[in-house]
């Protein structure tokens, strides 16, 4: 019989739902799994609590972390530092780790050999996708701008992934997910297919980046802001 992996890992651009759904797996199985709170410096949006959605911290607090060698991985994301802490993962015991991370710290992941299960969360479609991240209602044009220019590096990335579930509906998303977990993958999208699906997100993230600027130029603006600042906290 298969040994289930050391953790499971979701991993996706912006917007996909990585979040929720790792929430529903830890939910529909509270003794098997356990949410893994990730660090970060960017400050927390509404209803956010410290411990419960990340752990907020100083970015002195976050290179102290790195430092320390406190994280099993950790990147640059929007501008912001995000990581998981290795405590988070050993107060988990015999429960695996559920970690809703970006692209990098996937790949850091993988390099570890930490037998995770490793999942590419994929949007349905670039509407579905766009209206999500529009709809939070937490973030400026130029913002999103941002994230979607982030998220076509991250949909780039997807190639090197094995295993993927579209987030279409989140009761089969989560069976999705649990199957791939236990080895016994449902095969409703392969390689080709998420490479295809990826294409159209990309083709539409475009787009969306295009209308924003088209709104006056504001968008584009704060977005190249944003990206010097980005380009600040990389160097610093």
């Amino acid at each position: 019989m298969r040994s289930e992996p050391a953790a499971l890992v979701l991993v996706g651009p912006s917007g996909a739902g990585k979040t929720t759904i790792a929430r529903r797996v830890v939910a529909s199985r509270p003794d098997r799994f356990v949410f893994s709170v990730s660090a970060t410096t960017r400050r927390p949006r509404a209803g956010e609590e410290h411990g419960r959605e990340y752990l907020f911290v100083s970015r002195a607090d976050f290179r102290a972390m790195v430092a320390g060698g406190e994280l099993l991985e950790h990147a640059v994301v929007h501008g912001d530092y995000y990581g998981t802490p290795l405590a988070s993962l050993r107060r988990a015991g015999r429960r695996a780790p559920v970690l809703d991370i970006d692209v990098q710290g996937a790949a850091q992941v993988l390099r570890h050999g930490v037998g995770a299960c490793v999942i590419f969360i994929v949007p349905p479609d670039a509407d579905a996708w766009i209206d999500r991240l529009d709809g939070r209602g937490t973030e400026s044009p130029g913002r999103i701008v941002r994230r979607l220019r982030t998220s076509l590096g991250e949909l780039g990335g997807a190639s090197s992934f094995e295993c993927f579930v579209v987030n279409d509906a989140l009761d089969q998303t989560v069976a999705d997910v649990l199957a791939h977990w236990r080895g016994a993958p449902p095969g409703r999208i392969g390689a080709p297919e998420a490479a295809v699906l990826c294409r159209d997100l990309e083709a539409g993230a475009r787009a969306e980046i295009a209308r924003l600027r088209a709104l006056g130029g504001r968008a584009a603006a704060e977005g190249a802001s944003d990206r010097a600042d980005e380009a600040k906290v990389q160097d610093s």
